[in-house]
């Protein structure tokens, strides 16, 4: 029991605790609410919305104020101030139309008498602060649509009706309604008798299909004689079995529209009130006792073809029990139709057919009441009505006894020819959405009869119309066209007489006309229906795609942000309403790939690509559109980037459109840093083998949380660095030793300490500390701030030491070649163990910088530093004692001249058993002189003159060296042969590497070394055509290092005259030479013909001829021969065979061409030329000779004429798929020959140049861009053009192209000019970029006078260049290269083929 007490007093105390609670936190707290929208209102009915504000204090009246946002503001109305009102609202507050209705102090009703369309937006209500601190929402916000009025209510029946007490009433009416939101109808029908003074409510059907009578019916609607049905759609009727005398007066209905608002209640949003029929009760007067009496009512005014009639017998009888009657209708005295006593029915003659038709119909509507019906009245039935009613009794067998009868009072009813007034127009709107319903309304009026409908449609105006589909006058749908089976499409009837067409999803194809095809149909004699009037309407429509309806814009408030503050990008989607995907797209900094963020499928699913902790996703459906909201709450650097929404649409998970928006880019920065160091002592003095600490302290901080990484710099190397881990690296200047003589720690958070053990002056200098700081961004990466450093210079002062070096400068000479040997000493060395020395050989090179050879450490380690690999191969280190130290260099150069000197440390072991630095000096300066070896190369040069007769014999050509310049050099030796006034040719030569070349074909040359300085040639089988002077040249060279030879001198022998005699003198040679010399002046690179003509005279078969081609250089002794053609018909090429071209066109001319000269080709040109005679031994054997005259080639180097275009233009892009071309046009260039190199380049403001495409000399074509296809094209040889197709944004900067201009000499390409083109701006427009702009009309003058200015300009330049382009398109026949094809050559221009560009 006591639990049961505690635990309610438990539940006591918390709902009093949060009573407290709620009355703490809502007391003193501003409230506005508005009534909750979204809010649907019709234009033209005036509407009221509710405001309130709670939970103020002061005075107990608040006032109120209501804005409209569109989106920009604009005052309503306020109850506080008169002239609150903006102009288009003023005007309607100043006449009442809109006025605030006071509920209470704080609480209000927003009256508007009649709502336009003007005036939807954004509600904002507002109550105004009355001052102290704010406290809460002074504001709250509604939205406000305005629809359109579709509500129809109609009455087309009689409007007026005569009926006796008693009788039967029914009446209809037509509501209907096109609102395309959800309502509901509720439909009241009135009775305005003459005494009322306001119409009373019969009978309503409610908005939730319930039926409530009115006050005054409640007791016939309980009794069931009065009731309400909604028959079919649009069609409600009334019905009262029995009227009476107060039901006398004007009968309406009235339809009202209701709508639900957000907060469930219901508003009433539109009504309407029919036109009245006007009934007439006519009391009725008691018949006598036994007897009765019969009234006949037939339909009043004027009847035509086609309307209903209705005919009513009423038998008016008293105290008649058991007796029956028999009713019978008459038309001028012919039986129409007949009920009898049992309610039989019974038509007559032709009446059985239209009965059978559903066209007429009989019944008994109440004991004494008879109704004959004719749905379509006929010309035919027009005529006198009688009633005749028979009173029978029934017999004991069944049968009935005629007793008496009664007739009605004639009455005459006339029916006159329809004339119809049929109009159509067509209703519908000028352009649909894709996807949605095309619904084309026709209405008609002034129609009596039945209707039918036929729909067209055309797409264009050529073509013709189509059937879309049929609605007959039954009722039936029919014809369906062939485009349409497949499709969704229907076609109503409504009963106020309009026809719908109905096409569900429409598509773009659905654009165009449509007709609509009414024809009214009438009933014949013979019953069958025809057409009497037929008219038709057409009206356009275009169906919009979904595509070209949508706008994707991405904007943010927060673009340029700090790391850790929010990020908020809103992507807006407009358009129409269909299902929507979207992907959130980044593109870091400094990277040209996107990555996916998150993924929204058109069916709701969500798929994060990145990490989901690192945003916030929101997504806001509007009336107008469509907002995704992505949110970076705390941002880092890895968010700083490019950002960008593409947004699918669907419409029945098929996807109609894709569209991106504009690229958004959002800079995260860091925050300032507000880190400060202290100063330290600037100079520190240590001894040595003493240690050493240095300070390094933060004095501030950015945050609580900074984190330092620390770097020491000793001169410009980095000693050591802690990392934000605290984890410790040596750097370079740590070296081998220094590494385990440091250490550094952290005293306090932010105070760092290095400490050097045991310094030595080689630690002497200046010490950097470096201080960066970092902080952590929300994704846990940490970023640096800012880097500050302060320094501390350190000096080492050495203990007294007796170690000295050799400080005496020697000089030192030593011949080429032989071994230089260097000595380096220390004084005063004792026999103390505990001591070594460490070395470091130096070498200032002459005229060069001082380099270090080698390194010696005190534990004996020895390294060279290979700066010169040769010169390492020639080193030699050893040291035979303590403190002394030997350096030989061998095979000494003339690049060994300089001043030698040595770096010596000496180390101390100390009681740790570690060597520390105890002191150092430097030798004195070796000064080394190398000799060049002397020339003393001499020949023997002894004159010989040799007569030959023995043919076979041959002779030889000594060539003995008598002295040489040293025993290390070797010999090249070259035997040459001139004729007497005649520059020698070389034919023979033996290189210094022992190879052999002759230049003699038709000879086999003996070569002879016989001892080291003796070097023969002989030349065996000779003829008189070896007859001349000959002598051997010797070059003398030595090897200074491995490839690398050096020419010590030159020397040649004396001259060995030969002269060549036989016992059988042959007969004289018969040819000539031409003798004369020739000049000739080639360009760089063309192509140079020599010629060499014979004067034979008469031909004799028995001669033939032998030719060496012999190149002279300008200053050379001997000639070069280049190529020799024997008599046999060999051809040997001796140098440039590449480019050399023999031929021999006639008899005794030889032609040599010399292919892509080169300036290395300047010299003299000759032929020599041998005859040979065929024996009557069969030989061949030599019987003349001779030279001819010389040909001067001089080469010029080709003077640079390439040009190229260098017109500036700029372009501005709007359409991304159109792209832009960059022209590199070449007005001029140096030679015909040349080939060209281009490529083009782009600049943008943040770097340089950066090539993106090249067009190589060779056709091979480059591009730098992998993620797009940039199009080559050559339309002539000298324009070529480079096209970027479908641009973004990433394409804007300045393009231009550079040209190389190469020529193809002596087998290599040599470039012969460069030039660049101007430059191409391009700017690419985004949607976003009107956003931009603060002052569109000042920057559109700023903008538009210079283009105007700049496009005139570039039109004139451009006629100009179009001009001279057409003129050397006139004097070009082909074009080297085709657009998109460059390796396929064009074929040749035929004329009149035009500009290619």
């Amino acid at each position: 029991m006591v639990d049961v007490w505690c635990q309610v007093w438990n539940l006591q105390l918390l709902l009093c605790l949060t009573g407290l609670l709620q009355w703490d936190l809502c007391s003193g707290q501003i409230q506005v609410q508005i009534q909750k929208g979204p809010l649907y209102r019709v234009k033209g009915y005036p509407i009221s919305i509710s405001c309130n504000v709670t939970g103020f204090t002061g005075p107990s009246n608040r006032d109120f104020q209501f804005i409209v946002k569109k989106p920009n503001i604009i005052n309503m109305i306020s109850t506080s101030d008169p002239g609150f009102a903006y102009g288009m609202f003023s005007d309607r507050v100043r006449n009442k139309e809109i006025e605030i209705q006071r509920l209470s102090g704080s609480s209000v009703l927003l009256k508007i008498n009649n709502l336009l369309e003007n005036e939807a937006g954004d509600l904002l209500c507002e109550t105004l602060h009355t001052g102290g601190a704010y406290y809460g929402d002074y504001d709250d916000e509604t939205k406000l649509n305005v629809i359109a009025d579709t509500l129809e209510a109609s009455y087309s029946g009689s409007p007026s009706q005569s009926l006796s007490e008693g009788d039967p009433l029914q009446l209809e009416c037509q509501v209907s309604s096109q609102t395309f939101q959800h309502t509901h109808l509720s439909v009241t029908w009135f009775l305005h008798g003459e005494q009322d003074e306001n119409p009373r409510p019969i009978i309503t059907l409610d908005k939730d299909l319930t039926v409530k009578p009115g006050a005054e019916f409640e007791d016939r609607y309980g009794a069931g004689l009065i009731s309400m049905d909604k028959v079919e759609d649009t069609t409600y009727r009334l019905k009262m079995p029995q009227v009476q005398l107060s039901d006398q007066g004007k009968f309406f209905c009235k339809a009202i529209e209701w709508i639900q608002d957000p907060d469930r209640s219901w508003t009433q949003i539109a009504h309407k009130t029919t036109t009245a029929c006007n009934v007439e009760i006519k009391p009725i007067v008691a018949p006598g006792v036994g007897s009765f009496s019969v009234y006949l009512k037939a339909s009043k005014g004027p009847l035509q073809e086609g309307d209903a009639l209705d005919i009513h017998c009423s038998v008016n009888a008293q105290n008649h029990p058991g007796h029956f009657f028999s009713v019978t209708w008459l038309k001028n005295q012919q039986k129409v139709a007949q009920i009898g006593s049992f309610g039989m029915l019974t038509m007559f003659d032709s009446y059985k057919e239209r009965e059978n038709a559903a066209e007429m119909r009989a019944v008994k509507t109440s004991h004494m009441d008879y109704l004959l019906t004719i749905r379509s009245a006929r010309a035919e039935d027009q005529g006198q009505y009688q009633c005749e009613v028979w009173q029978e009794n029934m017999n004991e067998d069944g049968t009935f006894k005629k007793v008496q009868k009664q007739m009605s009072s004639p009455e005459n009813l006339s029916i006159t020819a329809k004339e119809s007034d049929l109009a159509v127009v067509m209703v519908m709107e000028d352009a649909v959405t894709e996807g949605d319903a095309l619904r084309v309304t026709c209405s008609v009026s002034g129609f009596k009869g039945p209707l039918s409908v036929s729909w067209q449609h055309k797409k264009d105006s050529g073509v013709s119309f189509s059937d879309v589909i049929s609605l007959t006058h039954e009722g039936v749908m029919k014809d369906v066209g062939a485009r349409y089976q497949s499709r969704n499409v229907q076609t109503l009837h409504s009963p106020a007489g309009n026809f719908i067409l109905e096409i569900g999803a429409s598509a773009t194809s659905d654009s165009g006309d449509y007709k609509c095809i009414v024809s009214e149909w009438t009933v014949q004699s013979n019953g069958e229906m025809k057409t009497a009037n037929t008219q038709s309407q057409q009206k356009a429509i275009i169906v919009n795609s979904v595509e070209s309806l949508m706008k994707v814009t991405l904007k943010s408030r927060t673009t340029n942000v700090p790391i850790e503050s929010p990020v908020e990008l809103l992507c807006t989607v407009k358009g129409p309403k269909v299902s929507l995907a979207v992907r959130w797209m980044f593109q870091p900094r400094n990277s040209t790939v996107q990555t996916n963020i998150l993924s929204i499928r058109h069916t709701g699913e969500i798929a994060w690509r990145a990490d989901q902790r690192n945003y916030q996703l929101s997504i806001e459906a509007l009336p107008t559109d469509t907002r995704f909201t992505l949110m970076v709450p705390r941002a880092s650097k890895q968010q700083d980037g490019q950002y960008q929404c593409q947004v699918d649409a669907y419409q029945k998970d098929v996807q109609k459109a894709l569209k991106n928006s504009n690229p958004l880019a959002v800079t995260v920065q860091k925050p300032v840093s507000k880190m400060r160091l202290s100063s330290p002592t600037s100079h520190l003095e240590y001894t040595v083998n003493t240690d050493a600490k240095l300070e390094c302290s933060v004095m501030r901080t950015t945050t609580n949380t900074s984190r330092f990484t620390i770097t020491w710099i000793f001169g410009s190397q980095m000693l050591l660095s802690m990392d934000l881990d605290a984890v410790v690296k040596f750097g370079p200047a740590a070296g081998l030793e220094m590494d385990q003589r440091i250490r550094m720690e952290i005293r306090q958070k932010q105070n760092f300490q290095l400490t050097i053990h045991q310094v030595r002056t080689s630690d002497s200098g200046q010490y950097h500390c470096e201080v960066e700081e970092w902080l952590q961004d929300p994704l846990g990466d940490w970023y640096s701030l800012k880097k500050m450093s302060v320094s501390t210079e350190m000096v080492v002062k050495e203990k007294a030491s007796d170690f000295k070096m050799n400080k005496a400068d020697t000089q030192l000479k030593v011949e080429e070649g032989k071994q230089l040997m260097l000595k380096c000493s220390v004084d005063g060395i004792g026999s103390d163990s505990t001591l070594r020395y460490s070395l470091t050989w130096m070498f200032d090179r002459y005229q060069s910088s001082n380099v270090a050879l080698l390194t010696y450490s005190h534990d004996g380690r020895l390294k060279y530093n290979s700066f010169d690999s040769e010169l390492e191969g020639r080193l030699h280190f050893f040291t035979p004692e303590v403190g002394v130290f030997h350096l030989t260099i061998h095979r000494s150069i003339q690049e060994d001249r300089g001043r030698y000197y040595c770096q010596v440390q000496q180390y101390k072991l100390d009681c740790k058993g570690q060597w520390s630095l105890k002191a150092s000096d430097k030798s004195g300066f070796t000064n080394v002189t190398v000799q060049l070896i002397e020339n003393k190369l001499h020949v023997h040069k002894k004159e010989e003159s040799l007569n030959i007769s023995n043919l076979q014999a041959g002779f030889t050509i000594d060539c003995v060296i008598e002295s040489r310049s040293s025993d290390a050099s070797v010999f090249e030796v070259t035997w040459s042969r001139r004729q007497r006034n005649e520059r020698p040719v070389i034919m023979f030569n033996a290189s210094r590497d022992g190879t052999l070349h002759s230049a003699i074909n038709d000879k086999d040359l003996v070569f002879g070394h016989p001892k080291g300085m003796h070097y023969k040639l002989t030349v065996p089988n000779v003829n008189p055509t070896d007859t001349g002077l000959y002598h051997c040249q010797v070059v003398e060279w030595i090897q200074t290092a491995p490839n690398k030879w050096r020419r010590i001198g030159e020397d040649k022998s004396g001259d060995i005259s030969i002269h060549v005699d036989t016992e059988e003198r042959q007969k004289e040679g018969s040819f000539a030479m031409d003798k004369k010399d020739k000049d000739r002046f080639i360009k760089e690179g063309e192509q140079f013909d020599l010629e060499c003509s014979l004067d034979v005279g008469k031909e004799d078969p028995t001669h033939l001829y032998s030719l060496t081609w012999v190149f002279n250089r300008p200053e050379s002794t001997s000639g070069i021969p280049l190529l020799s053609y024997s008599y046999n018909g060999r051809l040997q090429y001796h140098m440039n065979q590449d480019r050399l071209r023999f031929s021999i066109p006639t008899s005794g001319t030889f032609h040599l061409a010399v292919l892509n000269s080169d300036i290395a080709d300047n010299g003299s040109y000759q032929c020599r030329v041998e005859q040979y005679q065929f024996d009557c031994e069969g030989q061949w054997k030599p019987v003349a000779k001779d030279l001819s005259g010389s040909t001067m080639v001089t080469v010029h180097s080709i003077e640079s004429k390439l040009h190229v275009q260098k017109d500036n233009r700029m372009l501005n892009i709007t359409n991304h798929q159109a792209g832009f071309t960059v022209d590199c046009v070449i007005d001029s260039r140096s030679s015909d020959k040349s080939a060209f190199e281009v490529t083009w380049f782009k600049v943008q403001k943040e770097a340089g140049p950066v090539t993106i495409f090249t067009a190589m000399r060779d056709g091979i074509l480059h591009s730098e861009f992998s993620y797009k296809y940039l199009v080559f094209g050559r339309p002539l040889a000298t324009h070529y053009k480079l096209t970027v197709p479908q641009i973004n944004p990433t394409d804007m900067g300045q393009y231009y192209c550079q040209v190389e201009e190469w020529l193809l000499t002596a087998n290599s390409w040599k470039q012969l000019a460069s030039d660049k083109s101007g430059g191409l701006s391009i700017y690419v427009h985004t949607e976003g970029d009107s956003e931009i702009q603060t002052n569109p009309l000042g920057a559109t003058l700023g903008v538009t006078i210079p283009l105007i200015f700049i496009l005139v300009l570039v039109i004139i330049l451009l006629l100009r260049r179009d001009h001279k382009r057409n003129s050397e398109l006139k004097k070009k026949k082909d074009s080297l290269w085709a657009e998109n094809n460059p390796l396929t050559p064009m074929p040749e221009e035929t004329p009149g083929a035009g500009d290619h560009s």
